[in-house]
């Protein structure tokens, strides 16, 4: 990577599995999505976030968490979701610094009573939760609705694959999926936006100019179809390509080799 550097004159490396902040475009897509989290949030409502894998819910979820008053809110984030429900509300539990007890029942009523007590509002964020048992998604509609007269014990975000609607419109789940109140699906990325998204990443990293020209942005909207973590993949290797053939910026040549050589991987 530090000849990859060294041939485009970057500071840092491109287009990083996790990419700083300052490498983030943030597009309406992703902005719309921070903005539904936050109304949810003044709703006292479930909001619901699904996206295909690599569409950027990692992303929105990110910055969600950095758009917070953190003298207000506490965000707690859950992706063992494959657990059981006792184990799901245990997990909860523990991540609030409670110690479980021997029935579900007793650990669910001393977690809402922690919850009631806290000075900040407490955000669960429950990643894949399409992978949830039906038993705890049963159990989070529960504790969301201890008590019918007064506010939820905290708020609820629903993250997952597009699978996770399918589920919640089964006749089981009809309960959890009417207290859902704000419902989020994230795109891919436009033509457009792939453009953009590039000229972000690479402005993060120290480019001084433009190193793709629009062939290869075009190029790589076509094969990826605006998914941002396969133009990430695809944009590093262009990039490869071009510095392998001695090339000082990346056109849709370099964008047809990384094709050829990511699919011999």
């Amino acid at each position: 990577m530090t000849a990859l550097l060294d041939h485009f004159r970057l500071q840092h490396q491109p287009f990083p599995r996790v990419p700083p902040e300052e490498a983030i475009l943030r597009h309406k897509g992703i902005e719309e999505a921070i903005a539904r989290l936050h109304f949810a949030l003044e709703r006292d409502t479930i909001a619901l976030l699904v996206a295909d894998s690599g569409y950027g819910k990692s992303t929105v979820l990110s910055l969600f968490a950095k758009s917070l008053d953190a003298s207000n809110h506490q965000l707690v984030t859950l992706s063992l979701t494959t657990l059981g429900p006792f184990s799901l509300i245990s997990n909860i539990a523990t991540s609030l610094g409670l110690k479980p007890k021997r029935f579900k029942g007793d650990t669910a009523a001393a977690l809402l009573a922690h919850l009631r007590g806290l000075p900040r509002r407490t955000i669960l964020v429950v990643d894949e939760a399409h992978l949830l048992p039906d038993e705890s998604l049963e159990d989070l509609r529960l504790l969301t609705a201890d008590a019918f007269d007064r506010r939820s014990p905290f708020s609820l975000v629903l993250c997952g694959q597009p699978r996770l609607r399918e589920r919640l419109a089964e006749p089981r789940h009809v309960a959890l999926a009417q207290r859902i109140g704000v419902r989020v699906r994230l795109r891919p990325l436009t033509e457009g936006e792939v453009g953009l998204f590039i000229v972000q990443h690479l402005k993060a990293a120290g480019a001084a100019g433009t190193l793709f020209d629009a062939q290869a942005n075009a190029a790589i909207f076509q094969h990826t179809r605006g998914v941002p973590r396969l133009v990430q993949n695809l944009a590093l290797g262009a990039a490869l390509a071009a510095m392998a053939a001695g090339n000082p910026s990346v056109d849709a040549v370099a964008v047809q080799q990384a094709v050829v050589d990511l699919e011999d991987l």
